[in-house]
């Protein structure tokens, strides 16, 4: 079951970067796999910085490599899974 945190992520690969949802795994990396750019980059971590509310460093945003990487790391910030649904 994907959390909310997960879906809130393809929402924005989706709305704003023009991805398509069926190409969109926990796995799927997204240089190599869905060819984003590191304009696409910025702007996602743009995103997730706004969602979360609170920046990302550098170092982090750099290893945010999958649609997984992210949301490992807001759900890490969260205190776990929390934003799972039942």
């Amino acid at each position: 079951m994907s959390s909310i945190v997960e879906q809130r992520l393809v929402d924005v690969l989706v709305d704003r970067l023009g991805m398509r949802p069926d190409e969109l795994s926990r796995t799927a990396r997204f240089k190599e796999d869905l060819g984003l750019d590191s304009l696409d980059m910025v702007e996602l971590v743009t995103v997730l910085e706004e969602e979360i509310g609170t920046s990302v460093p550098d170092e982090a945003a750099a290893s945010l490599t999958s649609l997984g990487d992210v949301v490992a790391y807001v759900e890490s910030l969260r205190g776990g899974a929390a934003g799972t649904p039942a």
